[in-house]
């Protein structure tokens, strides 16, 4: 099922947000956590750690690994209790080509045309 995407704008952008509630995988120096990612942009992601891991995880910089999509390094910008809100540290040119990865994976469904012959003899 396709997630909804909700445009933002991102300074003097505009960027897509999906809706996702994915697993991915943050990483630090010596600890690979598995989280959820409940939403993500070409800009950044909201992910939510299990209580446990929340307790122990205290790092501003980390890497985010989003199955099918890549892994990028990423900043901690606001932490709520187990959620915490990532930006992408990212170039221009990187963050295009992640917006389509997001588009293509989280977008919605393209509809599948069949070709047709309009006006064609019957036998």
């Amino acid at each position: 099922m396709p997630s909804q995407p909700n445009r933002q704008t991102d300074g003097k952008r505009e960027t897509i947000r999906y809706e996702t509630d994915v697993s991915a995988t943050l990483t630090i120096p010596g600890m690979t956590i598995a989280v959820r990612m409940l939403s993500v942009s070409s800009g950044g992601a909201l992910v939510r750690m299990d209580r446990l891991t929340a307790k122990v995880f205290a790092s501003d910089n980390f890497l985010l690994e989003i199955r099918g999509i890549g892994r990028f390094s990423a900043t901690k910008k606001w932490r709520r209790d187990t959620d915490i809100g990532a930006k992408f540290e990212l170039t221009d040119a990187d963050r295009l080509r992640l917006a389509d990865r997001l588009a293509n994976r989280f977008g919605a469904q393209r509809p599948n045309y069949s070709r047709v012959v309009a006006n064609s003899a019957q036998p």
